[in-house]
């Protein structure tokens, strides 16, 4: 295939980056999240600083915003523009660590501040872009990749492959968004920002780990067996210090309850896979193409990507309720 216009990478070395994490050494992970859209992004934020901080599983090297617009949330939510949203994200990340107070250090990027498909289809420069290739390029290698957790819009991450297609050769990008590739029809919020970026992604020849989710009736989605509900946050998270309540607070602010309500942390799972894979059930498949109306179209002879078949929900949870449980004491 074309790889989007961008030199050849040979599928040999697409394959290699996406064999399994080890899980007895600390992964090095670039979280890219529109924090301040949802709240599964807090919640996947302070996993993976407590997974660093505690158990030394990994080593965040720096974390950066994603753009978004939500026009349609209420006025606590609202967003002006995609830089609107951005900034929100970029001031979010700054609370979560704050009141976090773990001690994590590293550099903190603003992203783009516009779609790629409102830039003309050309990168947008940005300090998340530029950031994230001068650390791969100084600090990475085919045979030690940085794992780069998408958990929103792909601007920023295109937009670095853009400008240096080399990186595709060092990093593995874990992405959640879309439903699984097996189905073409639906509707869904991180691709659906912005397409031309999440085309430019999966036709650039990155490894890819894909994670289905949805936020649609319709179908399935493999990311939604993430759920959560109000009850069990009460017992597992309210009272582990400031962190837990603002999590809790965080939860009961957007979700309307009524018995039997849950709710999904869809991003937990990009950070959950690099820290164990065995909680989940994957394969290499070929990379599909999304084309114009978000859809995806199976290629025979493209090059390989991970797809994300199943997740174990269960072990995911206590893993996060034991790194808040060890914080806290």
């Amino acid at each position: 295939m074309g790889f989007g216009g961008m030199p050849p990478v040979k599928d040999s070395g697409i394959c290699s980056l996406l064999e399994l994490p080890k899980t007895n050494v600390p992964k090095h992970v670039f979280i890219d999240t529109d924090a301040y859209n949802e709240i599964d992004d807090q919640f996947a934020l302070v996993h993976a600083l407590l997974a660093e901080k505690i158990n030394s599983e990994l080593k965040i090297v720096a974390i950066s915003a994603a753009p978004f617009h939500n026009p349609s949330r209420d006025t606590s939510r609202y967003t002006e523009n995609y830089a609107h949203g951005m900034e929100l994200s970029y001031k979010e990340i700054h609370n979560v660590l704050e009141i976090l107070d773990c001690g994590w250090d590293g550099p903190i990027y603003r992203g783009s501040t516009l779609t790629i498909g409102a830039n003309g289809s050309n990168f947008v420069d940005s300090d998340a872009a530029t950031g994230l290739c001068d650390l791969v390029n100084e600090e990475y290698s085919k045979t030690n990749p940085l794992y780069v957790l998408a958990l929103g819009a792909l601007t920023n991450i295109a937009s670095a492959i853009m400008m240096a297609p080399s990186i595709r050769e060092k990093i593995v990008v874990c992405t959640l968004g879309g439903l699984a590739t097996s189905l073409k029809h639906f509707k869904e919020f991180n691709y659906r920002q912005d397409l031309s970026s999440a085309q430019i992604v999966f036709a650039s020849g990155v490894p890819i780990v894909h994670f289905g989710y949805s936020l649609t009736k319709a179908g399935f989605s493999i990311a939604d067996t993430l759920k959560t509900t109000q009850w069990e946050l009460e017992a597992n998270v309210k009272d582990k210090g400031k962190i837990g309540l603002f999590l809790y607070n965080r939860f009961v602010e957007l979700i309307t309850y009524f018995p039997g309500k849950s709710k999904t942390i869809w991003d937990f799972a990009p950070g959950a896979w690099v820290l164990n894979p065995d909680w989940f059930i994957s394969e290499v498949i070929q990379t599909p193409l999304l084309n114009e109306k978000n859809t995806w179209i199976q290629c025979s002879n493209n090059h390989p990507m991970r797809t994300i078949k199943w997740i174990d929900r269960d072990p995911i949870f206590n893993h996060f309720f034991d790194l808040l449980s060890k914080h806290v004491s």
